[in-house]
């Protein structure tokens, strides 16, 4: 055995350096580097749009804390160190860091010296690739974890650039705190990205990892303050800086404390963090951040105003018309409000509609040759079955033209239009349009869904009627910056027609704006804008949306709670906060609206009168626009050829006039209850010769009509609280107001009525039959059902 050892001290002797040269290759082959070099374990960060970094505008929206709860951003593999930072951190750290392989033998030599001399560890000699490896997988400090560094380091400089390995130190060194990197350090301790650090503030950055538990803003700022000067006046003796930067340099201030990340679009980002699945990377948005603060806080101000009247809540949508990218995602008054619910993504949340969905029935009833905005549309007292719209009012017209129903947003032309066009025709269009909170079939919905019976988001909104914009061109907004799943709109079909579009972008462009944006029209500097409100059933949604050729804008107020409010109106709440929102954003200088479509449009001659085709019979025919693809307009049903006695001026027919004594006449003839409300608003409703009293016929124009119950009609009807059986108000109308009615019940005699033909009747539990007749012996009857409780 001690020969052995004999033989082995020998060669030792004479072969040390082949000895070493072995330690080494072994050490390099059996030490090996982690894969990667650093667990993925780093903070969610949300960014706005990439427009923001060039702007000299903090990009981040939102940052996560990571597993460990520390403050780790991303390494970013575009994001160059700054040189100010670069310089201050190897003067500080290592000198030599482009010229040694990894270890710097001068500094461990001096090291041992001085570790010998002192009888402690007061130097450890790291180099920056050394301390690369500690915070790879840090690790107590001994003799055998410095080698473990040095053969780690070693490798590290054989794998990496020099360049790479200086921004794993920076990108992974402690900071202080839960502070890691110098991306987050930058940003937490002076608010600002690194590429705008000073001098100053790049000094206290290179000196902070140094003993960052000792000297960090939030436990010692003076002593952080000596060893930043110290060395800013080394950088001056190296002459890197001039004596003027190193005075004001001097002058700074250090941070006595961290600052927050910067808190935008919370929801937007809460939610694109739990659908990202994962912890750590970077999402990246379309928000732009400048003008997702000053949307925040134009909505802040109106929840401020509103809040004195019991209304709390709103969110905001703001998205590019053409490109579709979302500029402004506001889900909440304050994300921090826990009083109001502050937390809930108002952007997201299913509400009832309103009447939002309006202007595209009255778009699509264009193209299907229903209605042009001429076209005179029935608002009179209208029933289906136990279902009775009613104007916002409680008023009636008797006739509107489908313009000013829309611009006033009458619910009774709307709920008969939806009638004629179809309910399932128009559910599957908003599906087709991207609506996608509707989970019940097209019946369940029924005609109430055009008024706010189905709930839908103040995201689907904001792509509806951007769709409508867009020629009638459906698809989804884009929140994330690289959305490749976003499809184009080359490949998208017409849901609407562009010359639909057009015309109801015409037509909500004249809506009436709120407030002192009223008399809007009188100033040469407005930017028109196609704008539609809402209000839902028991005022507990008020919606704005309007959308020009740049911009589409969202806006909800409101209660999360679900709690209505008397003061809660769309065109009161949510429209001034509309404009306020349009007003401050980027505008065209040309000023331009929507352009009218090249091949989308023709003209076609409608009745002045009526906005129907015109027939022979109609006097004033006009030229209109209407869609070019359009299914045929019928012919105008009110105005009707009869003839007239030039002797008496009665209507007469073949059995009773004279030959030669009457003459052919266009009479503007209305219905019954349309003439009724015309007379009662102090409009003509046109004065209809009598048929001559004389002849066996009568008028094919049947002058009165029942108007409830309707034929058929199955009807409950209740008792009082005293057991007595309620009465049905049965109405009807007469064309000519001076007419007299009587009633009849199961032919048992009612009484009658002038003017206003309402009757108050006691049926008998099943089939009733009303009959009303006028002095002339014109006559109708209805057949109902009754059902009560015995």
């Amino acid at each position: 055995m001690t020969s052995t050892f004999q033989h082995i001290k020998t060669l030792f002797k004479h072969h040390y350096l082949l000895f070493i040269f072995l330690f080494v290759i072994i050490g390099y082959a059996a030490i090996p580097l982690p894969s990667p070099l650093f667990p993925n374990n780093y903070s969610t960060v949300v960014l706005g749009d990439s427009s923001a970094t060039r702007m000299h505008v903090s990009p981040i929206l939102r940052v996560f804390l990571n597993r460990d709860e520390q403050w780790c951003l991303p390494p970013s593999a575009t994001q160059k160190i700054p040189a100010k930072l670069t310089t201050a951190v190897l003067t500080y750290e290592d000198q030599y860091f482009y010229y040694h392989p990894g270890i710097n033998l001068v500094a461990v030599a001096r090291a041992i010296y001085q570790n010998l001399t002192a009888g402690r560890t007061v130097s450890g000699a790291s180099t920056i690739t050394m301390q690369v490896t500690r915070l790879m997988r840090p690790k107590k400090r001994s003799y055998f974890n410095k080698i473990l560094e040095i053969f780690q380091a070693l490798k590290i400089e054989l794998h990496y650039p020099k360049n790479d390995i200086l921004k794993l130190y920076l990108d992974h060194a402690p900071y202080g705190g839960n502070v890691i990197g110098y991306m987050a350090a930058s940003l937490r301790y002076f608010g600002k990205l690194p590429t705008e650090l000073t001098w100053g503030e790049a000094a206290t950055l290179a000196v902070l990892p140094n003993a960052p538990g000792l000297i960090s803003p939030d436990i010692d700022p003076a002593g952080l303050r000596k060893k930043r000067d110290r060395l800013l006046k080394k950088l001056y003796q190296k002459k890197i800086v001039d004596r003027g930067v190193l005075q004001l340099s001097l002058l700074e201030p250090v941070p006595s404390g961290s600052r927050g990340f910067p808190m935008l679009a919370p929801h937007l980002s809460q939610f694109l963090k739990e659908k990202n699945g994962k912890n750590g990377g970077v999402i990246q948005t379309t928000i732009q951040p400048a003008l997702q603060k000053q949307v925040e806080q134009l909505l802040k101000q109106q929840t401020d105003y509103l809040s004195g009247q019991g209304i709390h809540n709103g969110a905001v949508l703001v998205a590019e018309t053409k490109s579709g990218k979302v500029r402004a995602y506001a889900g909440s008054q304050n994300f921090f409000d826990n009083a109001h619910q502050g937390q809930v993504d108002g952007v997201r949340a299913p509400r009832s509609s309103g009447s939002l969905l309006k202007p595209f029935l009255y778009a699509l009833a264009f193209d299907d040759g229903i209605i042009l905005p001429q076209t005179v549309l029935k608002d009179v007292p209208t029933f289906y079955g136990a279902f009775s719209p009613s104007n916002a009012d409680e008023k009636f017209s008797g006739l509107v033209t489908a313009k000013q129903a829309l611009i006033q947003s009458l619910n009774v032309p709307a709920v008969r239009l939806l009638y004629t066009y179809g309910i399932f025709p128009f559910y599957i269009f908003l599906k087709s349009a991207g609506v996608s909170t509707l989970f019940r079939n097209a019946n369940d919905y029924g005609l109430p869904l055009v008024l706010g019976g189905s709930e839908v988001t103040l995201w689907d909104m904001a792509a509806l009627y951007r769709g409508l914009g867009l020629g009638g061109k459906f698809s989804k907004l884009q929140i994330l910056e690289n959305d490749t799943a976003n499809p184009g709109l080359s490949n998208t079909a017409n849901l609407i027609s562009p010359g639909a579009s057009y015309l109801a972008l015409n037509i909500l462009r004249e809506l009436k704006r709120p407030g002192s944006e009223y008399y809007w029209e009188l100033f040469q500097n407005q930017f028109p804008l196609a704008w539609k409100t809402g209000t839902s059933y028991g005022q507990k949604d008020a919606w704005a949306v309007g959308v020009s050729p740049q911009w589409t804008i969202a806006v909800w107020i409101g209660n999360f709670s679900g709690e209505g409010n008397a003061n809660l109106a769309g065109a009161r709440c949510a429209g001034p906060l509309l404009f306020d929102i349009f007003n401050n954003l980027p505008q065209n200088p040309q000023k331009a609206w929507f352009a009218a479509p090249d091949t989308g449009l023709k003209e076609i001659s409608v009745c002045l009168e009526t906005g129907f085709v015109a027939s022979p019979n109609c006097p004033n025919p006009v030229v209109v626009s209407a869609p070019r693809y359009m299914k045929p307009l019928r012919l105008c049903p009110f105005h009707q050829k009869i003839f007239v006695s030039t002797d008496t001026g009665d209507e007469v027919c073949s059995i009773c006039w004279t030959p030669g004594h009457y003459t052919a006449k266009s009479m503007l003839m209305y219905p019954p209850d349309v003439a009724q409300y015309l007379r009662r608003h102090g409009q003509n409703a046109g004065s209809i010769p009598l048929h001559n009293p004389k002849c066996p016929a009568q008028s094919v124009y049947k002058p009165l009509e029942i108007l409830y119950p309707l034929n058929n009609a199955r009807l409950w009807v209740p008792r009082d609280f005293d057991g007595e059986k309620q009465k049905v108000t049965t109405r009807a109308a007469h064309r000519d107001q001076q007419r007299t009615i009587f009633w009849y019940l199961n032919d048992h005699y009612l009484g009658s009525t002038t003017a206003r033909h309402e009757m108050a009747v006691l049926c008998k539990k099943g089939w009733n039959q009303l009959e009303i007749v006028d002095e002339i012996g014109y006559r109708d009857h209805k057949r109902f059902y009754v059902d009560m409780k015995q």
